[in-house]
């Protein structure tokens, strides 16, 4: 108390002046609360994961469906794609459940499959060796279109033989081919 006392009597303006400045500081702060404010709703956001989906035009049904195949002869069948779901998908091709009846055939027929658009060839080589395939890419809301077609090779072609082939007389395979889309 001293202190104050004795500032006072020092300078009496400079103690008054350092009062009213306070004071005022604190008026200020408490009239500058008085603002206007608005607020704005941004009401009912919602975030929903997209879908990938394909479907073929065969409805989940065979792309080959070859009788009566003879030595030096092929035969084809094609299956359009359709990407109904909200992004574009990259394409893998696999195979499963190959039965062969009676001889091998899966093992002696060659299988190619071919992009129609693009004109890659996914696949050449023998039905049964066939591993996962990359298939390129379909578009959302697209369309692509593949070429299966397989040939059973002439042993006896420019062999000058006869009934190389006669083992696979009555022979059958069967496959079933997936198609798996992967959103970009």
């Amino acid at each position: 108390m001293k202190r104050v006392s004795a500032l006072w009597q020092a300078s009496p303006r400079k103690v008054v002046g350092a009062l009213f400045v306070l004071m005022l500081a604190a008026m200020m702060a408490v009239a500058s609360g008085a603002s206007f404010t608005s607020t704005t709703p941004n009401v009912g956001n919602v975030v929903a994961a997209g879908v990938m989906h394909i479907d073929t035009d065969k409805s989940g049904g065979a792309i080959l469906d070859v009788h009566g195949l003879v030595p030096g002869h092929s035969d084809h069948g094609t299956v359009t794609l359709s990407n109904t779901g909200d992004a574009a998908g990259v394409l893998t091709l696999s195979k499963s459940n190959v039965v062969n009846n009676g001889a091998p055939l899966s093992s002696k027929v060659d299988l190619t499959i071919t992009d129609v658009q693009s004109g890659d060839v996914i696949y050449a080589g023998k039905l049964g060796a066939m591993g996962n395939r990359a298939a390129g890419t379909i578009a959302k809301g697209g369309t692509k279109t593949f070429d299966f077609n397989v040939a059973f090779p002439d042993a006896d072609l420019n062999q000058g033989t006869s009934g190389s082939d006669n083992a696979y007389q009555g022979a059958s395979t069967s496959v079933d081919f997936a198609w798996n889309a992967v959103s970009q």
